[in-house]
């Protein structure tokens, strides 16, 4: 695989190549660090057919400007593969991320919402579930009532915000740390959406404690977090587990890649676990 990657890398940028290492993490991808100074990512031919390379470009040619990402300067829009400037000194959380690592996260989702960036494409979650069950057995759907309660209740809390710049994947692996901050990579599921995915998202697929999401809500609102708005969190994340519950299950049939089974495993524990609250 080196071998490829050497001759792959090489005839897009034509630069001797002294090292390669293979970096951890990652779902969908396969991440090389070159020469100490490049990254670059090897998309799987078995993608989530929902994403579109020629969006995730845009997406990082209009976030540039904010400098809360990773410097792209390739990008094939055919296959998905970038080559980007490794961020030095950056790291991802051990166990769980500290309160100064929360902080930078409320101010960095903050900015990003407050830069008033518009892409012409919204986060489509209803057609995404759609894709992800139409391949999946029926006796492995969520319980039909619950699920449905908790999507109309999802598409009210929708039409009442007005759409920002959203990342829609905070998961440990996109969230690179240094002294004073924080970057937001790999940005394959981002578009439109409601300022609340974001937050349920870095809640949600942190598994931050409620002292920790509280630290982070009250950050990111200060005065104006109220009752309403916990409770509209509440129903994105429930949302979220379900439609992450589909992804996992889907790419896991696609792939047979275990991680996929042991996530899908975990959304269903928690969905079992809260939806006799609703």
């Amino acid at each position: 695989m080196n071998k490829e990657i050497k001759e792959e890398f090489t005839n897009i940028i034509d630069k001797k190549i002294r090292s390669i290492e293979k970096l951890e993490g990652g779902f969908s991808n396969e991440n090389y660090l070159i020469n100490d100074a490049y990254v670059f990512r090897k998309v799987s031919p078995l993608k989530d057919e929902s994403l579109s390379f020629i969006h995730e470009k845009e997406i990082y040619e209009t976030i540039e400007q904010l400098n809360c990402s990773d410097k792209v300067i390739y990008y094939n829009v055919e296959n998905g593969n970038k080559i980007a400037k490794y961020i030095h000194g950056t790291r991802c959380y051990y166990q769980t991320p500290t309160d100064e690592q929360i902080i930078y996260v409320a101010k960095l989702i903050k900015k990003i919402q407050k830069s008033n960036i518009k892409v012409s494409f919204e986060y489509d979650a209803m057609n995404k579930i759609n894709l992800y069950k139409s391949i999946l057995p029926p006796e492995v759907f969520v319980d039909k009532n619950y699920e449905g309660k908790v999507f109309k209740e999802y598409l009210k809390i929708y039409e009442k915000y007005d759409l920002v710049l959203s990342h829609n994947d905070l998961v440990k692996g996109n969230l690179l740390f240094k002294f004073n901050g924080v970057f937001f990579i790999d940005w394959e599921y981002a578009s439109m959406n409601i300022p609340l995915f974001d937050l349920a998202s870095f809640i949600s697929e942190n598994n931050l404690n409620n002292d920790q999401a509280s630290l982070f809500l009250n950050k990111f609102y200060g005065a104006k977090l109220s009752q309403t708005i916990i409770k509209r969190l509440d129903i994105v994340i429930r949302f979220q587990d379900i439609l992450f519950y589909y992804w996992a299950l889907y790419n896991f049939k696609r792939r047979h890649d275990e991680i996929f089974k042991i996530i899908g495993d975990e959304k269903l524990a928690r969905i079992q676990k809260t939806s006799f609250k609703l």
